[in-house]
């Protein structure tokens, strides 16, 4: 299985199909399997003559699993996409993120602008600019919180309480999810988000009891665009067709200039 290290920790990886890269983040507490794999977004991708470059955060999937909050935050995971890219070689790449992952993604957006020239932030909302009712900080302690318990926790919201199961049967490292999702991801500001100069589509799903929607993330963008999905929520996103098709349209770089 094709690994890079970092920090002395393993970080898997994939790629699949040809022409210009695209990474593909997944959410907290899953892994590139089950936020993009399992839904078909990997053939959606290279059909639209993209190569998809796939990664499993420390902490998830096939990579390693360090137990120490100080292993993760947007500053280490942010590094570790540009270790990937390094080691592969690959100078600028579009972005995808679904939910944690779109949280580095935009952290990557404004420290790095240099590296990517398009990015999807999806299931994202306007808590990634520290904006209630769902502040990013707030988000991951309460799910954070809900993954530290020794049992399923059945008398939390059941969007919270879904998380303690990812963890338990998908990342299998309650410990490491829980650490990853305790250590520290910054608010983004204005002057941050002035930065990512590049063309963003934010998606949200109409119905997010997670993180909400991101309409004012996607107006603070310089670049930004805004989508929302009807009828769907935080983990439906991932299955709508009409959300593949809209991402891979945005990102297919055969559809500049027409």
């Amino acid at each position: 299985m094709p690994h890079f290290e970092r920090d002395g920790y393993a970080i898997y990886y994939e790629l699949h199909g040809s022409g210009a890269p695209v990474v593909l983040l997944h959410g907290m507490s899953m892994s590139f399997t089950g936020s993009y794999r399992t839904f078909g977004w990997v053939d959606w991708i290279v059909d639209h003559g993209l190569q998809a470059v796939a990664m499993d955060f420390r902490g998830h999937g096939k990579s390693d699993k360090p137990h120490d909050v100080s292993a993760y935050g947007s500053t280490v995971l942010g590094g570790d996409v540009l270790a990937l890219l390094d080691h592969l070689g690959i100078k600028k790449a579009s972005l995808v993120g679904y939910s944690h992952g779109s949280v580095i993604a935009l952290h990557l957006l404004h420290t790095a602008p240099q590296r990517f020239d398009k990015a999807v932030l999806m299931a994202a909302g306007d808590g990634l600019m520290g904006l209630p009712p769902y502040v990013l900080s707030e988000v991951t302690a309460r799910l954070a919180a809900a993954i530290e318990h020794d049992t399923e926790p059945v008398d939390l919201p059941r969007h919270e309480a879904a998380y303690w199961d990812f963890a338990t049967h998908g990342c299998r490292d309650r410990i490491a999810a829980a650490a990853m999702l305790r250590a520290e991801y910054p608010h983004c500001s204005l002057a941050d988000l002035s930065r990512a100069t590049m063309p963003v589509l934010v998606v949200s799903a109409e119905n997010d009891p997670v993180v909400g929607r991101g309409s004012r993330l996607a107006e603070a963008l310089p670049r930004g665009r805004y989508l929302e999905i009807p009828g769907e929520d935080h983990f439906q996103l991932a299955t709508s067709d009409y959300a593949k098709n809209e991402v891979c349209w945005f990102l297919d770089t055969r559809q500049e200039g027409q």
